[in-house]
């Protein structure tokens, strides 16, 4: 066994096998060219997600920076997010913004995996999709859904807004409205 692991290559021996790695590496290479030429003399199928009435422009919040993405749908349903090719932030340099819809719809810019994220936070069972409000005392997680118009109030106007919670009968709320308020109405005209 120390026999084979102590025997040295000839130099004979390493440049035939050299040219035979190269010959083999040449060979693949030309496999994989025309495997994709024959692919591109194929029949050509018609991506779906390509489709301009399959494509919504908007933009990503799944963090403050705001970038631009392209929301790509199959029946109703988002099934891809890539980066908007009219935004700075995805593409750059980006496409002209008098590119038509039609002209971009296959064409995608970068968009990190956070932001490709999103239809796992759209779809997310877990996720909150109405107004909640405390139920009980704190830390209870006893919670009651209420209209989005009826919390914009409560937060603005403040009051005994938990009434119905057990020891909290007599507190009142503050809110925005008397913590802050225009202090210098000549500034707001």
């Amino acid at each position: 066994m120390s026999e084979n692991l102590n025997k040295n290559i000839s130099r004979k021996e390493f440049l035939r096998l050299s040219g035979v790695s190269a010959l083999l590496g040449a060979g693949i290479s030309k496999l994989t060219g025309a495997n994709r030429d024959a692919l591109a003399e194929g029949p050509q199928v018609e991506y779906e997600l390509n489709k301009p009435e399959n494509i919504v422009n908007s933009v990503c919040l799944q963090c403050n920076t705001g970038c631009g993405i392209k929301v790509k749908f199959i029946d109703g349903l988002a099934v891809k997010i890539d980066g908007n090719p009219y935004s700075p932030w995805t593409m750059w340099p980006h496409i002209p913004y008098k590119s038509s819809l039609a002209d971009s719809s296959g064409i995608d810019g970068h968009i990190c995996p956070k932001g490709q994220a999103g239809i796992q936070t759209l779809y997310d069972p877990y996720r909150i999709r109405k107004v909640l409000k405390r139920a009980g005392a704190r830390g209870t997680r006893k919670w009651v859904s209420i209209p989005f118009e009826q919390a914009v109030k409560e937060i603005v106007e403040g009051g005994a807004l938990f009434s119905n919670v057990a020891g909290e009968e007599n507190r009142q709320v503050e809110g925005l409205k008397s913590i802050w308020r225009l202090r210098d109405p000549k500034v707001f005209k």
